[in-house]
């Protein structure tokens, strides 16, 4: 990608996970009902950088 993709990327990225911060009480229900879906759940501090890293550097496996 470059640069202004990149920040094209970053920008979408930060509004989508805006919309989940605090989670809306849909998906808060989720995870009342089926305890296994918090391992989805991001915190704000790791979700940018999860999300930025994979769109940068792919979603390949890292040794």
């Amino acid at each position: 990608m470059g640069g202004h993709r990149d920040c094209l990327t970053s920008l979408v990225s930060a509004g989508a996970l805006s919309a989940y911060v605090p989670p809306p009480p849909s998906v808060l229900a989720a995870y009342a009902d089926e305890p296994a879906l918090g391992v989805l759940h991001l915190e704000l501090r790791d979700a940018p950088r999860i999300s930025f890293t994979s769109a940068l550097l792919g979603v390949l496996p890292r040794a």
